[in-house]
Protein backbone atom coordinates (compact mmCIF):
# COMPACT_ATOMS: atom_id res chain seq x y z
CA UNK A 1 0.00 0.00 0.00
CA UNK A 2 2.77 2.29 -1.35
CA UNK A 3 0.16 5.07 -1.82
CA UNK A 4 -0.13 6.03 2.16
CA UNK A 5 -3.74 4.23 2.25
CA UNK A 6 -4.69 3.35 6.14
CA UNK A 7 -3.92 -0.47 5.42
CA UNK A 8 -6.49 -0.75 9.08
CA UNK A 9 -9.62 -0.55 6.85
CA UNK A 10 -9.01 -3.52 4.71
CA UNK A 11 -10.28 -5.84 7.34
CA UNK A 12 -13.19 -5.45 8.59
CA UNK A 13 -12.83 -8.03 11.34
CA UNK A 14 -9.79 -8.31 13.74
CA UNK A 15 -8.89 -11.32 14.44
CA UNK A 16 -8.17 -14.47 12.59
CA UNK A 17 -10.62 -16.68 13.56
CA UNK A 18 -13.51 -14.43 13.07
CA UNK A 19 -11.93 -13.36 9.76
CA UNK A 20 -11.78 -16.83 8.94
CA UNK A 21 -15.50 -18.02 9.86
CA UNK A 22 -16.47 -14.73 7.78
CA UNK A 23 -15.01 -16.49 4.85
CA UNK A 24 -16.28 -19.47 5.23
CA UNK A 25 -20.00 -18.23 5.86
CA UNK A 26 -19.93 -16.54 2.14
CA UNK A 27 -18.02 -19.67 0.65
CA UNK A 28 -20.97 -21.60 2.08
CA UNK A 29 -23.72 -19.39 0.94
CA UNK A 30 -21.79 -19.44 -2.16
CA UNK A 31 -21.65 -23.36 -2.38
CA UNK A 32 -25.60 -23.53 -1.66
CA UNK A 33 -26.56 -20.81 -4.40
CA UNK A 34 -24.47 -22.65 -6.71
CA UNK A 35 -25.76 -26.31 -5.83
CA UNK A 36 -29.77 -24.73 -6.46
CA UNK A 37 -28.75 -23.09 -9.20
CA UNK A 38 -27.86 -26.32 -10.65
CA UNK A 39 -30.44 -28.21 -9.54
CA UNK A 40 -32.48 -25.49 -12.03
CA UNK A 41 -30.49 -26.14 -14.84
CA UNK A 42 -31.11 -30.15 -14.62
CA UNK A 43 -34.83 -29.95 -13.05
CA UNK A 44 -36.25 -27.41 -15.99
CA UNK A 45 -39.79 -27.53 -14.84
CA UNK A 46 -42.20 -25.22 -13.38
CA UNK A 47 -44.17 -26.80 -10.54
CA UNK A 48 -44.22 -25.28 -6.60
CA UNK A 49 -41.20 -26.65 -5.69
CA UNK A 50 -39.74 -25.22 -8.71
CA UNK A 51 -40.89 -21.68 -8.28
CA UNK A 52 -39.37 -22.33 -4.35
CA UNK A 53 -36.57 -23.02 -5.97
CA UNK A 54 -35.93 -19.73 -7.80
CA UNK A 55 -37.53 -17.43 -4.90
CA UNK A 56 -34.54 -19.33 -2.15
CA UNK A 57 -31.28 -19.05 -4.86
CA UNK A 58 -32.89 -14.82 -5.06
CA UNK A 59 -32.59 -14.71 -1.44
CA UNK A 60 -29.48 -16.16 -1.11
CA UNK A 61 -27.75 -13.84 -4.11
CA UNK A 62 -29.17 -10.70 -2.02
CA UNK A 63 -27.16 -12.07 1.01
CA UNK A 64 -24.38 -11.97 -1.24
CA UNK A 65 -24.47 -8.87 -2.98
CA UNK A 66 -24.97 -7.25 0.94
CA UNK A 67 -22.02 -9.08 1.89
CA UNK A 68 -19.90 -6.48 -0.11
CA UNK A 69 -18.85 -3.52 1.48
CA UNK A 70 -19.88 -1.06 -1.18
CA UNK A 71 -18.63 1.97 0.95
CA UNK A 72 -15.14 1.22 0.23
CA UNK A 73 -15.93 1.57 -3.96
CA UNK A 74 -13.44 -0.51 -5.18
CA UNK A 75 -12.79 -1.94 -8.08
CA UNK A 76 -13.12 -5.26 -6.08
CA UNK A 77 -16.82 -4.47 -4.44
CA UNK A 78 -18.07 -3.33 -7.92
CA UNK A 79 -16.91 -6.11 -9.79
CA UNK A 80 -18.31 -8.98 -6.98
CA UNK A 81 -21.69 -6.64 -7.14
CA UNK A 82 -21.69 -7.29 -10.81
CA UNK A 83 -21.25 -10.48 -10.89
CA UNK A 84 -23.29 -11.14 -8.26
CA UNK A 85 -26.19 -9.22 -10.33
CA UNK A 86 -25.55 -11.22 -13.18
CA UNK A 87 -26.15 -14.37 -11.51
CA UNK A 88 -29.48 -12.84 -9.83
CA UNK A 89 -30.11 -11.58 -13.14
CA UNK A 90 -30.16 -15.44 -14.92
CA UNK A 91 -32.04 -16.25 -11.96
CA UNK A 92 -34.53 -14.13 -12.18
CA UNK A 93 -35.22 -14.82 -16.03
CA UNK A 94 -35.61 -18.59 -15.46
CA UNK A 95 -38.23 -18.07 -13.03
CA UNK A 96 -40.37 -15.38 -14.74
CA UNK A 97 -39.05 -16.35 -18.51
CA UNK A 98 -38.49 -20.27 -18.31
CA UNK A 99 -35.18 -18.75 -19.92
CA UNK A 100 -32.51 -21.22 -18.81
CA UNK A 101 -29.22 -19.65 -21.16
CA UNK A 102 -27.53 -17.74 -18.44
CA UNK A 103 -27.29 -20.16 -15.64
CA UNK A 104 -23.94 -22.10 -17.05
CA UNK A 105 -22.41 -18.69 -17.01
CA UNK A 106 -23.99 -17.88 -13.49
CA UNK A 107 -22.61 -21.68 -12.48
CA UNK A 108 -18.73 -20.80 -13.75
CA UNK A 109 -18.53 -17.24 -12.23
CA UNK A 110 -19.63 -18.85 -9.04
CA UNK A 111 -17.49 -21.65 -9.02
CA UNK A 112 -15.09 -19.00 -9.94
CA UNK A 113 -15.63 -16.56 -6.88
CA UNK A 114 -15.10 -19.98 -4.72
CA UNK A 115 -12.23 -20.36 -5.65
CA UNK A 116 -11.12 -17.46 -5.05
CA UNK A 117 -12.61 -17.63 -1.49
CA UNK A 118 -10.76 -20.39 -1.41
CA UNK A 119 -7.58 -18.76 -1.45
CA UNK A 120 -8.07 -15.89 0.69
CA UNK A 121 -9.03 -18.63 3.16
CA UNK A 122 -5.79 -20.50 3.06
CA UNK A 123 -3.80 -17.26 2.87
CA UNK A 124 -5.49 -15.60 6.03
CA UNK A 125 -4.94 -18.52 7.66
CA UNK A 126 -1.29 -18.37 7.10
CA UNK A 127 -1.21 -14.56 7.54
CA UNK A 128 1.42 -13.83 10.24
CA UNK A 129 -0.56 -10.31 11.02
CA UNK A 130 -2.60 -11.90 13.00
CA UNK A 131 -0.04 -13.08 15.24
Amino acid sequence: MSNGENTDSIFLIDNKEATVNAINNIKNIIKITLGQIEQLKSDKAHSAEFTKLCENTIKNLFMLIDTIDKEKNSSLSKDLDYLYKHCLFSVIRVRDHKDFDFLDGCIQILGEITEGWDRVGSAVEKAPAFG
